[in-house]
């Protein structure tokens, strides 16, 4: 920018009272009073006149662009999951797309030369409404609103672009941002990274890829796994174009710059041989340009690197830069990359609504030993794991769905062959107490578990059906009786037991422990309501056809003897005077008793010689 507006050049040779001219004080002050100074004076007004228009013509119009740009919010949330809060202010705002980039420094940057870094790098003047929401160290992220380019101004319904800016804390290991938030950082932002190296750093070759060296690592196996889906499920998974921007701090000369590159280059090569990288067949990566579409080497002086951001070296507020993105979509990359498992310890309620175990956070890499039982054990579990799965495939077919009888059995043996396997290399004393050692282990298990699991669910189902087939014949071989409903409730509990028996083979011991498998109960229940179900069915069917008729039910019989006049009492149409007169019936018994007392009544002694129906010649009414 011009250090200068238009008033100071329109006003830059014209005297001012009690001022002289710049270029000829002393002249001009000693003659003020000559006409020929005078017409000077003129032409030297005109002359300046016409230098102010033509620097004017020669501002670059994106520096107009660059001058509108704000800033529109910042927040201190965890990332990557405070990229959401970022993205949804930037569309709110009303940016039609929105770019993403990390920013990471070398350990050696201290974090208020960082702070400053960052406003300098992305033009944070402090002049702006929401400037004072972006502090290093304690915002993680933070949104800016692009200046509308000539074709968005061209376009009505083009809102502009915006720029999300990740700026986790990378000077302290203890307290800045952990190796895991950096990288699934990285990934959100689609690999696009703004780097700050220290010439400390790039001079001994320590410390400048602590964290940008397992986020490549990351990006890469990120690539391999997006291109076998695409080859396998024959979809368009295609990663993001990425630019990587470094700027070496405290250079400002091109030459030192060019050489800084070299060095940097050089390390970088190095560490790319040095990282664990995707054997899938496709070519290693051997330098930066295997793995950022485009690189770009700046000096700590550049300012508003946030426009050089597009992979395609055009400026990033255009709409049809590759890194320009719907807001959604960038969204969603974030939303992916946090239910992948990524991100380490996000707590209860995420774990239990997640996909994938997230439970523990990974242990730091302190010591050389956990780095060998990293880079030993790593290997050996996954292989361990992909061996145990073949063996159980290979009984139970590729989808699982192939019954067999003695499944418990046959995965307790290939996960116990395949945690000896593991414990073999890792019991020896070098690994005994390395928390990545255990935390290892410990993944494997829960990863054994959790594939026999789903291999587990189907064999249930298949289970589930063949004992519904054998219910449904044993209820064709009966016939239609007044007792079907008793005999079709045999038959299901008859299934229901067998079933029992049969699924508590195909258990495997310790599952509940190591995962959440359902219980044999549940298995049961869920059963034997599916057979009631049916039975209900069939019986509906079969009443409805006329096959089937219920047993009637058995009527009440009352039985008088024609000796008993007034079996119900007096009648008071005979004798009204005796309407309410009590009557004696008297149960005369066949041992000769024949009065019954009201003493013997209410202690009940003589109801164990009353049969249930007396007959009528044992029945005497007495008036």
């Amino acid at each position: 920018h011009p250090p200068f507006d238009i008033t100071t050049l329109l006003l830059l040779g014209a005297p001012r009272t009690g001022d002289a001219l710049p270029s000829c004080s002393n002249t001009l002050s000693s003659q003020t009073s000559n006409v020929v100074n005078s017409n000077k004076l003129s032409m030297r007004l005109l002359r300046t006149a016409a230098l102010a228009v033509t620097l004017l013509s020669a501002i670059n119009t994106n520096n107009v662009f660059v001058d509108a740009s704000h800033v529109v919010s910042g927040t201190d949330a965890r990332l990557p999951m405070s990229l959401s809060t970022v993205i949804t202010d930037l569309e709110a705002e009303g940016a039609s797309y929105v770019t993403t980039a990390a920013f990471l420094t070398s350990r050696s940057v201290r974090q208020s030369e960082s702070a400053k870094l960052v406003r300098s790098l992305f033009g944070i003047s402090g002049a702006g409404g929401h400037d004072d929401e972006v502090q290093y160290g304690t915002t993680t992220a933070f949104g800016k609103k692009l200046a509308d380019s000539p074709e968005a101004e061209a376009d009505e319904s083009d809102g502009g672009s915006g720029v999300a800016i990740a700026c986790p804390t990378c000077s302290s290991p203890k307290l800045g941002a952990s190796t895991s938030e950096v990288t699934s950082t990285v990934v959100a932002c689609g690999g696009t990274v703004v780097y700050v190296a220290d010439m400390v750093d790039l001079g001994r070759g320590e410390g400048l890829f602590d964290y940008f060296g397992p986020a490549l690592e990351r990006m890469l196996a990120i690539r391999a796994m997006a291109s076998n889906t695409e080859e396998e499920e024959g979809t368009t998974l295609k990663p993001r174009p990425s630019t990587l921007i470094v700027v070496f701090k405290g250079l400002t000369d091109k030459l030192e710059i060019a050489a800084a590159r070299k060095t940097w280059e050089s390390a970088a090569s190095r560490m790319l041989n040095a990282i664990i990288q995707p054997a899938n067949g496709a070519s290693r990566a051997t330098k930066l340009e295997d793995v950022f579409d485009r690189i770009e080497y700046l000096s700590a002086a550049e300012v508003d690197v946030d426009m050089q951001l597009c992979p395609a070296g055009g400026r990033v507020s255009a709409p049809d830069s590759p890194a320009s993105r719907d807001p959604s979509e960038v969204a969603q990359s974030v939303s992916d990359v946090v239910n992948s498992g990524l991100v380490e310890d996000l707590g209860p309620m995420f774990e239990m609504a997640a996909k994938v175990p997230v439970k523990q956070a990974c242990p730091r890499l302190t010591n050389p030993v956990d780095l060998a039982a990293a880079r030993l054990l790593g290997p050996l579990a996954s292989k361990a794991l992909a061996e145990c799965l073949n063996t159980v495939s290979s009984e139970t077919g590729e989808d699982g769905s192939t019954l067999v009888p003695e499944f418990g059995a046959l995965c307790d043996a290939a996960i116990r062959r395949a945690l000896n396997s593991l414990d073999e290399v890792a019991a020896g004393s070098r690994f005994k107490k390395s928390p990545i050692a255990k935390r290892i282990r410990a993944d494997l298990v829960e990863n054994l578990y959790s594939e026999m699991g789903d291999v587990y669910e189907k064999q249930v189902a298949s289970l589930r059906e063949a004992a519904f087939a054998s219910f449904r014949g044993k209820l064709n071989k009966l016939r239609i009786s007044p007792n079907l409903p008793n005999e079709m409730r045999d038959a299901a509990e008859t299934s229901v037991k067998e079933f029992a028996s049969a699924v508590k083979k195909l258990r495997v011991p310790r599952a509940t422990s190591n995962g959440s498998w359902m219980t044999n109960s549940d298995q049961i229940s869920s059963l034997r309501g599916r057979f009631a179900e049916h039975n209900a069915e069939r019986l509906k069917a079969a009443r409805a056809s006329g096959q089937f008729k219920p047993v009637p039910r058995k009527g009440v019989t009352v039985g008088m003897h024609w000796l008993l006049p007034k079996p119900f009492g007096n009648d008071y149409r005979q004798e009204p005077h005796m309407t309410h007169t009590a009557d004696d019936l008297v149960y005369a018994p066949v041992d000769g008793i024949t009065d019954v007392s009201g003493n013997e009544i209410r202690s009940g002694d003589w109801r164990r010689g009353v049969v249930p129906a007396p007959s009528g010649g044992e029945m005497m009414y007495l008036k």
